[in-house]
């Protein structure tokens, strides 16, 4: 029972009483008071401004007492059921904020004071009843407290084809299109119009989505009338407010859906309409949008994704249209992964039954469903399974699906995939059991990678000690360096022979600001070899701590043109302020100012612009990747410089840098 909870109220005032009389930082707040009261009358004017800025500083320890009082009578599992059951999870960092004791009661509960703004999770928000309706009083805090990256900044592209580069935004970052987009999502016209009349941010290619999402005809309607649909590279295009409809179909807004519609011409749409219908299980929006002429598209994703919400009745009704709709080995492979079996036997129950393959009893078993495992495979015709259905099962720790798979007769096969996924989640009961098999799951030198990458010391040590010793190479000491991983790299380098290492391993260090790995690193004898990698990655994620360490070494780490041109594409102002203060100063060219004007760091852009020499660029360039990536302020600023210079542009086609793509996992640009 907490403190006081079962004395008469009359007692415990009197204990709260003598409680707050003994508190040292009360005790000492009047003390200075009293002295300051006696003195105050003959101080000059300069010692009163002392005393008024330094009360505040004492009421602040004051009510910080009176909360560590009163608050730490609560148990732990109270202030789990007050901050999971009101308080919005957006709202954790304002908490944390309010004083020193929230602060810590969340890092106490485990909470994670991060703003997530993304579509699924306020959409599940929303859907679970938990949406707070945040006041303009709360968007003006978040502004006055917090910096923003002007414009918007997004991802797009597909993994394998587009470069990373362009698909990654800025680590942490929030740029004021995604405070707009909330805004948008949450349906507020007077938030809207003072983000955009006052404050002049703008909207951009995705607040169309936003806006459907959040269902607000009312915002639809200003954003239409003030020309800010369909934006696309800065200009109107008809064509994109197709979002808008997947936008409506994915939160359930018929009437928002019938509106965008409505217009003349229609907002278009397209198969990702019906698809976000199904997935967000509104049965009447797929309706409306099949009844129309000529009815809304679909194809396969509608089925996968009604399955993998567990939507039976979307899907029953999709199948029995004429035609039907379109479905693949997806839809099962969906239902196995969220443990749908009812949606799952429905598909196969069906005549002609839903395509199934290796994909099922891969997804069933990365789940954790066991029941949908046996049912699957103990059909008639049992779903194929392949090696990738036991790696999955290790990845998550599943012991106890791994075992039945490999008891089955024939056994599910398996390859050094399921040695290198459990090292990767760092569970060495799998790992040992794994390998303690007749005959043992292979292993490679990937299981040793995946150990140093995620920390997991014991199972590098374990996997070292067999005999033979699980494979390593010069990977394993790339990632335990970018990790931060000091003691893994200390015992790789320690074996006899010991663990290879080359190049990445310092650029690793850099990259993942870990300037004490990177130290360690090149005091060893013989040290560590770098190159231009390590500066241009240091500048790349703004460790400038570890950008100055490498230069100011005898001789200094080299550096190149990359350098200057990361700092930019991050923002990194002062990193690049450091690069081209040195003597002499670090190169550059124009891919400078190119990806400063692609990720809209418009300061950066003129800093660069105002040296002496300028730094070189292609003014049309610039102004294309600016238009093509919504960057009004960069735009605005093009024009209005009277340089018309336009520098020629060489690219660099050295395979042997460190520029080039490698198992880091980095690209250049």
């Amino acid at each position: 029972m907490a403190r006081g909870a079962g004395e008469p109220s009359a007692k415990r005032a009197k204990v709260d009483e003598a409680d707050e009389e003994e508190d040292p930082l009360v005790r000492i707040r009047k003390g200075v008071v009293r002295l300051l009261e006696k003195a105050s009358a003959n101080i000059s004017f300069i010692a009163r401004e002392a005393i008024a800025f330094a009360f505040p500083f004492t009421l602040c320890a004051d009510f910080e007492a009176k909360n560590e009082k009163l608050f730490r009578r609560l148990p732990p599992e109270l202030w789990q059921k007050i901050v999971d059951e009101n308080l919005h999870p957006n709202d954790l960092v304002a908490l944390a904020m309010t004083c020193r004791f929230f602060r810590e009661k969340q890092k106490d509960l485990g909470k994670k004071m991060v703003t997530d703004l993304t579509s699924d999770h306020l959409c599940d928000l929303r859907k679970s009843g938990r949406m707070p309706s945040h006041s303009m009083g709360w968007f003006q805090w978040v502004c006055d407290t917090f910096e923003f990256l002007p414009g918007f900044n997004w991802s797009y592209g597909s993994p394998g084809i587009t470069p990373t580069w362009l698909m990654r935004r800025v680590k942490g970052a929030v740029h004021e299109g995604d405070l707009l987009n909330y805004a948008v999502f949450q349906g507020s016209i007077e938030i809207l119009r003072w983000l955009v009349e006052e404050k002049g941010w703008e909207p951009n290619p995705e607040t169309d989505q936003w806006a459907g999402l959040g269902g607000s005809i009312e915002v639809l309607e200003y954003l239409w009338e003030t020309g800010n649909l369909g934006i696309w590279g800065g200009e109107r295009e008809h064509e994109f407010t197709r979002d808008v409809c997947a936008g409506a179909a994915r939160g359930g807004h018929l009437e928002a859906l019938k509106w965008a519609r409505s217009q003349d011409p229609p907002f278009p749409w397209y198969e990702e309409t019906c698809t976000n219908a199904a997935a967000g299980g509104h049965l009447n929006v797929l309706r409306f949008l099949r009844a129309q002429d000529p009815p809304c598209p679909w194809g396969w994703l509608t089925c996968a994704w009604a399955a993998k919400g567990g939507h039976l009745d979307i899907l029953k009704w999709a199948r029995s249209q004429d035609p039907p709709c379109p479905w693949n080995e997806w839809s099962c492979a969906n239902a196995a992964r969220r443990g749908h079996l009812d949606v799952l036997k429905w598909l196969r129950r069906v005549d002609p039954p839903c395509p199934w393959d290796e994909r099922t009893c891969q997804k069933a078993a990365k789940g954790g469903h066991l029941e949908v495992l046996k049912w699957a495979r103990s059909e008639d015709l049992p779903c194929p399974w392949n090696s990738e259905t036991c790696a999955e099962a290790a990845a998550k720790g599943r012991m106890e699906i791994l075992k039945w798979l490999r008891r089955q007769d024939p056994p599910c096969p398996w390859n050094s995939e399921t040695c290198t996924r459990a090292a990767k989640g760092g569970h060495l009961e799998i790992l040992k059991w794994a390998r303690s098999e007749d005959p043992p799951c292979p292993w490679d030198s990937t299981t040793c990678v995946w150990a140093a990458k995620g920390g997991h010391l014991d199972i590098l040590k374990w996997a070292r000690s067999e005999d033979p010793p699980c494979p390593w190479d010069s990977t394993t000491c790339v990632w335990a360096a970018k990790g931060g991983h000091l003691e893994i790299l200390k015992f790789a380098r320690g074996q006899d022979p010991p663990c290879p290492w080359d190049r990445r391993t310092c650029y690793s260090a850099a990259q993942g600001g870990h300037l004490d790995v990177l130290k360690w690193a090149r005091s060893q004898d013989p040290p560590c070899p770098w190159r231009e990698g390590t500066c241009f990655r240091a500048a790349a994620e703004g460790h400038l701590d570890v950008l100055k360490w490498a230069r100011s070494q005898d001789p200094p780490c080299p550096w190149d043109e990359m350098t200057c041109a990361y700092a930019a594409r991050r923002g990194h102002l002062e990193a690049l302020k450091f690069a081209r203060g040195q003597d002499p100063p670090c190169p550059w060219d124009r891919r400078t100012c190119f990806v400063a004007a692609t990720e809209g760091h418009l300061e950066l852009l003129k800093w660069a612009r105002s040296q002496d020499p300028p730094c070189p660029w292609s003014r049309h360039w610039c102004r294309e990747q600016a238009s093509e990536y919504g960057h009004r302020h960069i735009i605005d600023w093009i024009d209005q410089q009277e340089d018309e210079s336009d520098a020629e542009y060489r690219e660099s086609n050295d395979s042997d840098s460190d520029r080039s793509y490698d198992s880091s996992g980095d690209e250049s640009f």
